[in-house]
């Protein structure tokens, strides 16, 4: 299946989480003059429609209103709740952002880790010895 994201996939991110499609990107709002971190859901695999699902002004959550912050990386969406995943800065902090309560959590600090990070997925395959 071929489609397009909203702003292209430059530097945007898309992963599954909640068992639909997310893309999430920063888009200049021309209005004010600032940058959002914009989050869509492709609601309907036919049409190939993105419903925007969330938008904060980049100063909220980087404290920058550009986008262009050193260190700055998608690691991760949760696959079952409304949490992005990334680093910020020269340090490398992992960060995570929570889109329902709009807030900006520093999770640690990778200095000294090299990308790419990988999320860990866990496997909850019927094991034999649990029988």
């Amino acid at each position: 299946m071929n489609f397009s994201v909203p702003g292209g996939l430059v530097n945007g991110f898309i992963q599954q989480s909640q068992g639909r499609l997310h893309y999430a990107n920063f888009q200049r709002d021309e209005d004010r003059g600032v940058f959002r971190l914009v989050v869509y859901v492709l609601e309907n695999y036919q049409s190939k429609e993105w419903i925007l699902k969330h938008s904060v002004e980049t100063s909220c959550i980087l404290g920058r209103t550009d986008y262009c912050i050193d260190g700055f990386d998608w690691i991760a969406i949760h696959p079952e709740c409304n949490l992005i995943f990334f680093t910020l800065g020269l340090d490398l902090k992992l960060m995570c952002y929570n889109m329902d309560r709009r807030q900006v959590k520093v999770i640690c600090n990778l200095e000294g880790v090299k990308p790419p990070y990988l999320p860990y997925v866990p496997l909850y395959a019927e094991l034999e010895a649990l029988h």
